[in-house]
């Protein structure tokens, strides 16, 4: 029994990361080539171009 709850894991681990990398490059190619920006990134971007005097639109 403890043999077969070893397996179930290990092939559950393994299909999380076979599966989730192939999700999001499946999501990418739907939504255009790429993902939104990372929060902190969205942030970064706003202090740079308020500090360089940008506007957004």
């Amino acid at each position: 029994m403890g043999e077969l709850a070893a397996g179930a894991l290990t092939g559950l681990a393994v299909g999380t990361c076979v599966t989730y990398p192939l999700v999001l490059w499946l999501t990418r190619g739907l939504r255009g080539g790429a993902l939104p920006p990372h929060r902190r990134e969205r942030r970064a971007r706003t202090e740079l171009n308020a500090f360089f005097g940008h506007r957004t639109s």
